[in-house]
């Protein structure tokens, strides 16, 4: 199975990318490449829902654990360290097997935008800050819409440092993404999905594990080590509002059901990354098929194509 091209995996949290993908990366010899904001970062292990290291011993993993809670890991950055990895994979003839539901991070890839390398202003977002703090992030959301129009089309619309990201390059007269994207022929991309309320069920049922396994025990070690609520990481779901509660702003029952809440809403924008309709991703419902068949189609339509 050699070939120049690369395997994506994509799909809402929770609907079995990393499981499927480590059967696969086993099945076809290959290593994965994750593409997953959330897990660049070390020591956020059990609220992002990082592969185990014993599954990353048994496949091996690029882009996970590279950065530290309190560090900044921008989209161009990825994106070159991706590109590097998938030409090193590829001359060992192996077939890179990219993973992730971050729907910017994958498409930045794939499709080969050309992203703006426009350093941070600290004073303009130290502003744009307190706008949200005064005025609240739906507030700002419809400013940047009013301002910057294009760079508020596809954007998480709860995401505070996002959004200030947004303006911040409209404020640079740069769009956010560009205007024509184009499927690169060197990927072909496979979907999982699954019905709505199965993947909420699954969803919340995941949320409980992750508190039980000691999430919040996770959080604290993170303060320890000098994360606070405004760390690039921890606008990961779920870190925020567990640190919340360590701070006795909300109760523990509270925090999880924003979680929740917060998960779903991220399927829905999940959803508008990777559209079911889209010609360029082969989906696949998980409710009717097994791990199994899927990785036997995956392998037959990639030798095929």
């Amino acid at each position: 199975m050699v070939s120049n091209k690369s395997i994506v995996i994509v799909g809402p949290t929770a609907s079995g990318k990393t499981d499927l993908s480590i059967k696969l990366a086993k099945r076809i010899d290959s290593p994965v490449i994750n593409t997953d904001s959330r897990l660049f970062y070390r020591n956020l292990d059990i609220g992002t829902g990082k592969p185990s290291k014993a599954q990353r011993s048994d496949v091996k993993h690029y882009l996970v654990d590279m950065i530290n809670p309190r560090d900044n890991f921008s989209i161009s950055e990825f994106v070159k360290k991706a590109n590097q990895v998938i030409s090193q994979i590829h001359t060992k003839k192996r077939i890179p097997i990219l993973v992730g539901g971050s729907g910017q991070y994958t498409k930045a890839l794939v499709e080969g935008w050309d992203i703006p390398e426009v350093p941070p202003n600290s004073e303009l977002r130290k502003s744009l800050q307190e706008i949200i703090d005064d005025k609240g992030v739906d507030f700002f959301y419809e400013k940047l819409k009013k301002d910057f129009p294009e760079n508020a089309l596809n954007i998480d619309k709860k995401n505070p440092r996002r959004l200030i990201r947004a303006y911040e390059l409209g404020k640079n007269n740069i769009v956010r993404m560009p205007k024509s994207k184009r499927q690169s022929d060197s990927y072909k991309l496979y979907g999982l999905t699954l019905d709505r309320k199965v993947l909420y069920s699954i969803i919340d049922e995941r949320i409980n594990k992750m508190i039980d396994s000691g999430w919040v025990e996770e959080v604290k070690k993170l303060i320890d080590q000098g994360c606070n609520s405004d760390s690039n990481s921890f606008s990961s779901i779920g870190y925020k509002e567990i640190y919340s509660y360590i701070m006795g702003d909300t109760d523990l029952e509270e925090s999880i059901s924003v979680i929740k809440k917060k998960t779903r809403n991220l399927v829905r924008h999940q959803y508008n990354w990777f559209k079911l309709s889209d010609p360029e991703i082969k989906w696949f419902d998980m409710g009717s098929y097994s791990q199994d068949e899927i990785i036997n189609q995956i392998v037959k339509d990639f030798n095929e194509n």
